[in-house]
């Protein structure tokens, strides 16, 4: 309980995250349709989740940098689950989107509670509408198949997990992370 205490803030910042871009998603994927122009759609829709994704990663570096300059100074364990479990929880509803579109499968055929899951997941997850819009061999758009609702929160998951532990190790993949400090020689920012 006391990890959901701390916690509670970064994972809906994380769920606020991914409805922003989520709407930004559905605005490109619409103007694009408007335009009828499949590739300009599938592009934007790239840029969208790239964009979701480098957001999320830096909202986990932070947290992950300030958790272990805590378990450094406090000489206690790291805790680098702590990544993949915020991941996860920041995606429970687009889990539960996901079940709802599984259930699908016992019954042969669209119904009542799968429509609602795809609505759910249409809300949420409108960064990868469109890649999920793209035909497959065999005719059939990526987004009628329900697998591919659990397939797209993994990178999602695996950024937070990854960023988490990048952060609380002081590592870095870009300096745009590492906030200037005027006090400290070179800002602070390994050259």
């Amino acid at each position: 309980m006391a990890f959901f205490k701390k916690y509670s803030y970064i994972i809906i910042k994380l769920f606020l995250n991914q409805f922003a871009i989520s709407l930004f998603g559905i605005g490109l994927a619409f103007a694009c349709g408007y335009a009828n122009n499949n590739k300009l759609l599938l592009i934007t829709s790239i840029f969208s989740v790239v964009f979701y994704l480098f957001l999320q990663y830096a909202i986990m570096w932070e947290v992950g940098a300030k958790d272990g300059i805590t378990a450094t100074s406090r000489h206690t364990s790291r805790g680098l689950w702590r990544g993949l479990v915020l991941g996860v929880c920041a995606n429970a509803i687009n889990i539960v989107a996901a079940l709802l579109i599984f259930s699908k499968v016992f019954t042969g055929a669209e119904n009542q509670v799968s429509a609602v899951g795809q609505f759910i997941a249409m809300v949420l997850q409108g960064m990868y509408q469109g890649i999920l819009s793209q035909r497959v061999g065999s005719g059939a758009q990526i987004n009628d198949f329900w697998w591919v609702y659990f397939l797209i929160m993994i990178p999602a998951i695996l950024v937070s997990a990854l960023a988490y532990i990048i952060g609380n190790y002081g590592w870095h993949f870009t300096n745009i992370l590492i906030p200037k400090n005027k006090d400290v020689k070179n800002n602070g920012r390994p050259k």
